[in-house]
C-alpha cells in the first residue's frame, strides 16, 4: 500500500478548498507540507495524518493505495 492523494484532493474539493495554499489556511498547516501531500511528493506523517482526519474526515486508510510497488 501507498500514499494516494486523490482522496485527499476529492475531499478538499468538495469542502470549498481549490488549492494547496486554501488547504494549509484550513487545516493550519504549513502551505510546503500540504502542496507535498497534494502532490504525492511526500505522505503525510503522524500530524498531518490528524489534521486531514480532523479537516476533512478521512483516515490513513482513505489515503492508501493498493497494489503499487514502493
Amino acid at each position: 500500500m501507498s500514499y494516494a492523494p486523490h482522496a485527499l484532493l476529492a475531499a478538499a474539493y468538495a469542502a470549498g478548498d481549490r488549492n494547496p495554499a486554501d488547504m494549509a489556511r484550513r487545516m493550519g498547516v504549513p502551505y510546503l507540507a500540504v502542496y507535498r501531500w497534494a502532490t504525492g511528493r511526500n505522505s503525510p506523517g503522524p500530524a498531518g495524518l490528524a489534521a486531514i482526519e480532523r479537516t476533512y474526515g478521512l483516515t490513513p486508510a482513505d489515503l492508501m493505495r493498493e497494489g503499487t510497488a514502493a
